[in-house]
């Protein structure tokens, strides 16, 4: 039995769901698996700040946003294979464009560009080859399921994968979870600080004892019960004190670090992210927002400062000749995301120049993609 007929049998959930469980039972105190054990985390006395999760960095609004972004809109980019000459070939690999599996295409890609986004790295299995060795069905592996090994080889559930089993796909950056947990543990402090004056609406208060007998436990607990209630609305939020008691106020919350500082954050989080902050509805002083004439100058500006790097990435890597021939490489349609591509199957004509002034954003995106190297 090979080692995927192994895996396969013990996912006993399907891939998708399995992406789901692992992050949500990892403890807070552990650091996530980094594959290769490029830090080593502080003895926990002297840990200034705490390894971040997954699940927690999704619970910050703009990350979600970011993640939902960058990968939903990887995993609904297709992939097409093209000649050297920038054409799109008509014998397009069957993997690109199915999975034979419980998980769409979508899917795949979308959990793969979330390990890059977020690990650093992601791994395919190459189920079959044809004769030629060329790929024919390649599913992802979930990120818990496989690690390296003291010889930097892939191990999948503690056996070692062949080279020719799997597709290593190395992202841009280490990880998110590795780089950027101050600046999300960040995130969450605030959004920590807004519960409690949600919780808490009105300023710090003292109730000051100032003439009569000492209160006792009992009655000090009671006044500062029905205080505490009338601060959160019950009776109208109006409260009572005879002439004994004296109402002090030790500052309130401010606001200005609620408001402006969340939205310093989110600007944050689309800098690590690689995306314009404009697209998490961030932006400095205010500035949370820019017109564009359609919908596709809008996706080009997507591309071209959020999502070509990551693209660029597994383009890459499903272009070398252990996937795909040395005469063809992979890349991403973007025809109907940010504009028609004036090159097909049955087109022999050059492309026009566009590359120069007075042509949209969407045209040099389209020239460029036309002419990556093969």
């Amino acid at each position: 039995m090979g080692i995927f007929q192994k895996l396969r049998m013990a996912a006993a959930l399907p891939e998708l769901a399995a992406s789901y469980v692992n992050p949500a039972i990892a403890s807070p105190w552990a650091p996530h698996p980094t594959h290769l054990n490029s830090v080593v985390w502080p003895d926990i006395t002297g840990m200034k700040y705490l390894p971040i999760t997954r699940l927690e960095a999704m619970s910050v609004p703009a990350m979600a946003r970011a993640r939902g972004l960058i990968c939903g809109t990887l995993g609904n980019l297709p992939l097409r294979e093209y000649s050297h000459d920038g054409r799109v070939v008509a014998d397009q690999p069957d993997f690109l464009t199915r999975t034979d599996r419980g998980i769409s295409p979508f899917h795949r890609m979308l959990w793969t560009a979330d390990d890059l986004l977020f690990f650093g790295w992601s791994l395919w299995s190459a189920d079959e080859r044809d004769e030629t060795g060329r790929v024919t069905s390649a599913q992802r592996i979930p990120f818990d399921y496989w690690d390296f090994n003291s010889k930097f080889e892939v191990t999948i559930n503690g056996e070692t994968a062949a080279a020719d089993e799997v597709i290593l796909i190395p992202g841009i950056h280490e990880g998110l979870l590795q780089f950027a947990g101050r600046t999300l543990r960040h995130s969450t402090h605030l959004l920590d600080a807004a519960d409690k004056a949600a919780e808490t609406p009105m300023a710090n208060v003292e109730l000051h004892q100032t003439s009569g007998a000492p209160m006792n436990d009992d009655d000090i607990s009671k006044l500062v019960s029905r205080w505490a209630a009338a601060r959160r609305g019950e009776n109208g939020g109006v409260g009572y004190t005879n002439s004994a008691i004296e109402v002090k106020e030790h500052g309130a919350i401010n606001q200005h670090l609620l408001v402006e500082g969340r939205n310093a954050a989110a600007v944050d989080i689309a800098r690590i992210a690689g995306i314009p902050a404009v697209l998490l509805d961030a932006g400095a002083e205010g500035k949370s927002s820019m017109s564009y004439d359609n919908a596709q100058g809008r996706n080009a500006e997507l591309v071209d400062y959020g999502l070509r790097p990551l693209m660029a990435a597994i383009a890459g890597r499903l272009s070398l000749t252990d996937v795909t021939p040395a005469d063809r490489r992979i890349s991403f349609d973007l025809e109907e995301f940010i504009g028609p591509s004036p090159l097909s199957v049955n087109t022999d004509t050059p492309a026009p120049d566009r590359s120069g002034p007075g042509h949209s954003q969407a045209d040099r995106v389209s020239v460029e993609k036309e002419q990556v190297p093969s």
